[in-house]
């Protein structure tokens, strides 16, 4: 597959018909890598999320693409860091909306979804040599395929696809992989050299909030070792953390800082 459009965007991109994980593969040659380097492939049979979840789909129906972020971790600014992970996903969500996903939303810190159900989810790993960014996006999956009720795909969200994509099960969409995996670039590579120029915290918020869907939501939070928190998501503060106004009685304002989020249909 050539991916004109994405090679436009991203001379250091390098395709694979099929990979284990983009992610761990770039992880394990960060110390050799380029700035901005891009491994992509259209099946990964070894993919992972958040909390090492498995991100399956069949070979040709889902994106997945790591981009390197060469950085000095130790010079860095922590509070700037933090954003990253945040700048990735509304990334995948402007280039969502790009490719007619109206509706699509960033769930914090990095999950996009439509109306509720999850089209795509980032994964951002440190290595002494700098980020990488993964991303696994849903192209072509029909409910029969999804490997969860609450997921859904480009193609369920009316984004056209191509014929012969929509008549065999596993036949990867050139066009739309292309158009989708450039949008992505495009939006990420924009976001990150906004990123480097260390701009206020006010400036990031700025970025993210236009497209963060958690705000004003009832939410649950989950994290290990505590016990769940509802309450409804305010703000995000200095170091992109999550303030959730805690439910009755206490009602006090606690930063996030890692957790699943849920948000809730009923308080």
């Amino acid at each position: 597959m050539e991916h004109p459009l994405a090679r436009a965007v991203a001379p250091q991109l390098e395709w694979r018909d099929s990979c284990p994980s983009t992610n761990t593969d770039l992880v394990s040659r960060a110390a050799d890598l380029p700035d901005l380097a891009v491994l992509a492939t259209a099946d990964q049979t070894a993919g992972r999320g958040r909390l090492d979840r498995v991100w399956s789909a069949p070979a040709g129906a889902s994106l997945a693409v790591s981009i390197f972020v060469r950085l000095d971790p130790a010079a860095l600014d922590p509070q700037q860091l933090g954003w990253l992970p945040l700048l990735a996903g509304v990334a995948m969500t402007r280039a969502v909306r790009e490719l007619g996903v109206a509706g699509a939303g960033l769930k914090w810190p990095n999950d996009v979804l439509v109306h509720g159900r999850k089209l795509s989810g980032v994964l951002t790993e440190l290595t002494p040599h700098g980020v990488v960014i993964g991303a696994g996006l849903n192209l072509t999956l029909r409910e029969d395929q999804l490997p969860v009720p609450t997921a859904t795909s480009l193609a369920l969200e009316g984004v056209a696809t191509t014929a012969a994509a929509s008549d065999h099960d596993n036949a990867a969409d050139a066009a739309l992989t292309d158009r989708a995996l450039a949008a992505f670039l495009r939006e990420t590579f924009d976001l990150v050299a906004q990123w480097r120029a260390a701009p206020t915290a006010a400036a990031l918020r700025s970025l993210v909030e236009p497209v963060l869907a958690t705000l004003g939501h009832a939410v649950r939070v989950d994290q290990p070792g505590l016990a769940p928190l509802r309450g409804v998501a305010e703000a995000l503060d200095d170091d992109g953390r999550l303030l959730v106004r805690a439910a009755e009685p206490s009602s006090s304002l606690v930063a996030v800082s890692a957790g699943d989020v849920t948000h809730l249909r009923y308080e």
